[in-house]
This record gives C-alpha cells, sequence and structure tokens, in this order.
C-alpha cells in the first residue's frame, strides 16, 4: 500500500524534470493519483508515460501552451476555448473553474474546448463542478476514433465519454461512462498481457471476439479491431448499438458546435492530429427551490430509491468513492510492476525510489 501524497510528490518530480511547469505538474499528479485512489488504474500513474509524456516528446502536448479564450458574444453564459495543445488536466480544471462562474451567474454555463488533451477520468471535474453542492455538472470528450458506427464498416467514431454528477446530502452520484459497452483501456491491458479480452470487440473479420489471440498486440487491434457501441451485444436483429452510436455521435456533433468541424482522430498518433474535444457544463441547483430545499428533495429521493433495494445496491459512483476511502486510509493498492514502471521512468531522470 503507498500513501497517496508518496505518490503524487513522485509524479510531480517526474513531470517537472520534463519541463512542466509546477502548477501544472501538481494539478496533473493530482488528477492522475485521484483516479488511482478510485480505483480506476488505467488513467491513473499507469497512463503517466504512454499518453502524458509520450505526447510531449511527439508534439500533441505543449505544457507550456497558453489558453486561448476566442468566445464570440461573451453576453451567453458559453464559452470558446483553444487549448492549444495544453495539457489536459490542468486546463480541464481552469475550465471547472471557468464553467462554475459562468453557471452561478447565468443559472447555466457551458464550456467548449477545442484542440485539448487526455484529461483523466471525467468524474474528477463532474464532482469539482458539484464540490458545493449549489450546481450539478456534466462533462463529455471526444476520443481517437476505435468504433466502428452501428451499420457501419469502419472505425470512425471515438468511446466518446460522458461524465455528469449531481449533489445530494450524503456526498454525489455520478456516473463516468463510455458510450461503448466497456472502456477500451481494459481491452489494450489484456492485449498487452497476453490474457482474454474482458469484454467482446470486433475482430479483424468482423465478428465478435474476447480472444486477444486474434490480434498481434495493441497497435494491431487500433489497426484491425473495433470497440462495439453501448446497448450492441444482443444477436442478429436484435442489436441496440445504434443507442451507443447515437450518444457518441450526439457527442462529437455538440462538440462541433463549439470548436468547429470534426474528422476521423487516428488512434496511432501522439502529435496534433490526435487532440480531442471536450465540453464542461454547470447549472445551478436552485431555479425553483431554495438550494437546501432542493438537496433535500434529490436525497429524499435517493432514499425512496434505495429503500426498495437490498442492502448491497450501490449508486452510481458509490463504488468509486469507496475506494476512495480505503485508499486514504490504508493507502493504494499498487501493484509491484506498477510501481516498478513508475520507478523506472523516475531513474531515467535521476530520481529515486518511491519512498
Amino acid at each position: 500500500m503507498y500513501k497517496p501524497e508518496v505518490i503524487k510528490a513522485y509524479v510531480k518530480d517526474v513531470l517537472t524534470r520534463q519541463g512542466i511547469p509546477l502548477h501544472k505538474a501538481s494539478i496533473t499528479a493530482e488528477v492522475l493519483v485521484e483516479a488511482d485512489m478510485r480505483g480506476i488504474f488505467s488513467h491513473g500513474i499507469n497512463s503517466l508515460d504512454l499518453i502524458v509524456i509520450n505526447s510531449i516528446k511527439q508534439g500533441g502536448t505543449d505544457p507550456r501552451a497558453k489558453a486561448e479564450d476566442k468566445t464570440r458574444n461573451p453576453n451567453f453564459p458559453i464559452r470558446h476555448v483553444d487549448a492549444h495543445g495544453d495539457l489536459g488536466h490542468p486546463l480541464a480544471m481552469d475550465a471547472v473553474e471557468m464553467v462554475k462562474e459562468l453557471a452561478r451567474k447565468h443559472g447555466y454555463g457551458k464550456v467548449y474546448v477545442a484542440n485539448a488533451n487526455h484529461f483523466g477520468i471525467g468524474a474528477i471535474y463532474t464532482e469539482k463542478i458539484c464540490a458545493e453542492k449549489d450546481l450539478s455538472g456534466r462533462v463529455t470528450s471526444t476520443t481517437p476514433s476505435v468504433v466502428k458506427p452501428y451499420g457501419g464498416e469502419k472505425n470512425r467514431l471515438g468511446t466518446n465519454v460522458i461524465a455528469w454528477s449531481i449533489p445530494y446530502d450524503q456526498g454525489f452520484v455520478t456516473i463516468d461512462m463510455a458510450t461503448t459497452i466497456h472502456a477500451v483501456s481494459g481491452v489494450l491491458r489484456a492485449l498487452i498481457e497476453g490474457t482474454p479480452l474482458p469484454f467482446p470487440v470486433y475482430g479483424p473479420s468482423g465478428s465478435k471476439t474476447t480472444d486477444s489471440r486474434v490480434f498481434d498486440g495493441v497497435v494491431d487491434f487500433l489497426k484491425r479491431g473495433s470497440m462495439i457501441p453501448l446497448g450492441g451485444m444482443g444477436e442478429e436483429g436484435a442489436d441496440a448499438g445504434y443507442k451507443g452510436t447515437g450518444i457518441a455521435m450526439l457527442i462529437e456533433l455538440d462538440n462541433v458546435i463549439g470548436t468547429g468541424v470534426s474528422t476521423y482522430i487516428e488512434p496511432l498518433m501522439d502529435d496534433e492530429k490526435q487532440r480531442i474535444r471536450q465540453t464542461f457544463e454547470a447549472w445551478r441547483i436552485d431555479t425553483l427551490f431554495k438550494q437546501d430545499d432542493a438537496l433535500a428533495h434529490i436525497s429524499k429521493t435517493i432514499s425512496d430509491i434505495k429503500s426498495q433495494q437490498g442492502e448491497d445496491m450501490l449508486l452510481p459512483g458509490e463504488k468509486e468513492s469507496i475506494h476512495r476511502e480505503n485508499s486514504i486510509k490504508h493507502g493504494i493498492p499498487y501493484t509491484a510492476i506498477q510501481i516498478a514502471m513508475l520507478e523506472k521512468l523516475g531513474q531515467s531522470l535521476d530520481l529515486g525510489q518511491v519512498s
């Protein structure tokens, strides 16, 4: 078990030695370790080298970039930001503060971000929006094109994610999900480890498979495989993959409204061609009722839902919250392989072992 603060400090040192400004490195380390605390290791320190540092080396991410507000009409509660390839995590935090300010002033706020980079798990940002329990929040993001649209022949859509949080008296109800039957990270991990895929994908022949051996590693999957849209597990004639396809497409089209024309995103690129688009939304919960009354209504509704279920029922986001509490109390349960990977990265930058 490793204390979160110890890992955050080490990751921050790794990032600053890559030339990343201290305040951006601190936020990125915070977000990456927060994902691990919640048990979502695919978006934590495991992604530090592959997604963050490699993108910096290849020119996809410019940690010294300055985002530009390109809003045409500031009278609207909507802002349009060009990230110019900035590091995804700190920029997303800036967008959260911007959208909160807009929502508190206007009742609703939205921030579109173009030329963006991977920002980790969306739930971190939606719960930041809801932190004072006066707002609800929603975040979407496009991703590289690894999904074949329902009825289509080639990959074009991303696993386009949506996170949504609503506050209540004991915390937040949060959903953070891909618009495919599962996030792509689980597939990539299985391909790296040579284990069976945890859920089906479309293989090179176009049929569903859980056999990782049909692909010659991650690169081959990204070239010849495809994620299955949400709802697409039924047999022929009873398949509902159009639902996931529809949500993914609407997420992309909504981002187009605020950022301009969108095209295929090459999943094997780490340069400017891999940049994505994101939206951040917030709205006040006191537009009809006083804030305390609105919270009480939400909380009573949640109690009503849970009262009719067994004790094992968890609210959306509650499993991650339990993981987080355990990580704070007992430490994060990293494997020896995870720590070895982090230390290898650190040692290449003249850092010692994780203490």
